[in-house]
């Protein structure tokens, strides 16, 4: 009988805190399940065997802050037929992204002290650098949505994001609405798919999941202006969008 071939995955990680890796090594059972389906040949986090691509599939989690990160992932879109962004630092440049390029060498001095010699250029999302062709939100990511989509992959399907925000998600887990109590949150623009967990935690929304498609982000600026103030609408923007155009080319001028 002919052995099946199964399509090579690998999975990479530069600049982050590997929390959207521990998230799918928490699948366990589903894990081992889909791996009789693939074959994971380079999972530094996860094993010690490397094999060389090409590789159907490069996911990758961080956002590449240094010249051997970039080279990295210049190579592995080079070698991929995807690459999958997994995460917010990868696919918006998440928490790192916060701290603008000017200012990082004044923090690299601030914590690590005069005579440390950082290698970070810039914290940008992977799209930065390479053509992406799908991204994996969270923060952490869902491990049931990295599921679905590797699932949606490998019968041949193109992954797509669930057609519905968050606030459609906080609806199903019972939770007030943010907004309706005069509180900021970014359900209404971000992608579903987290469970609401934030805002049923009782934290607001920023929106880690990206932004929906056909988001309406002038209403949303126009209610949150008679909830708070320009810089608190700018800090829940900048937490993820401030290396996208979302943030650069709509809310940002909004806010002038």
């Amino acid at each position: 009988m002919e052995k099946l071939i199964k399509p090579k995955i690998a999975i990479y990680d530069f600049t982050d805190c590997e929390g959207c890796e521990v998230a799918i090594i928490s699948l366990r059972e589903k894990l081992l399940e889909l791996e009789n389906r693939l074959n994971i040949v380079d999972w530094r986090l996860a094993q010690e065997k490397k094999e060389q691509g090409p590789f159907l599939v490069s996911i990758i989690e961080g956002t590449p802050i240094t010249p051997d990160e970039i080279e990295t992932l210049k190579w592995l879109r080079e070698n991929s037929t995807y690459i999958f962004a997994l995460g917010a630092c990868a696919s918006l440049a998440g928490i790192p992204g916060i701290v603008a390029k000017e200012e990082r060498e004044k923090f690299y001095k601030q914590i690590y002290g005069e005579n440390y010699k950082p290698v970070g250029i810039d914290a940008v999302p992977l799209s930065a650098y390479v053509k992406v062709d799908f991204s994996i939100h969270g923060c952490p990511v869902n491990p049931d949505e990295v599921v679905r989509i590797i699932e949606e992959l490998l019968a041949g399907k193109k992954p797509a994001y669930r057609g519905c925000s968050v606030c459609f998600e906080c609806k199903l887990a019972g939770n007030p609405c943010r907004l309706v109590f005069g509180k900021p949150c970014l359900g209404p623009i971000g992608q579903g798919g987290c469970n609401a967990i934030c805002v049923s935690g009782g934290s607001p929304c920023y929106a880690c999941f990206g932004q929906r498609e056909d988001a309406n982000i002038p209403a949303l600026i126009k209610i949150l202006q008679n909830l708070t103030s320009r810089e608190e609408i700018e800090r829940y923007f900048t937490m993820f969008y401030k290396h996208m155009p979302e943030w650069q080319e709509k809310a940002k001028e909004l806010l002038k």
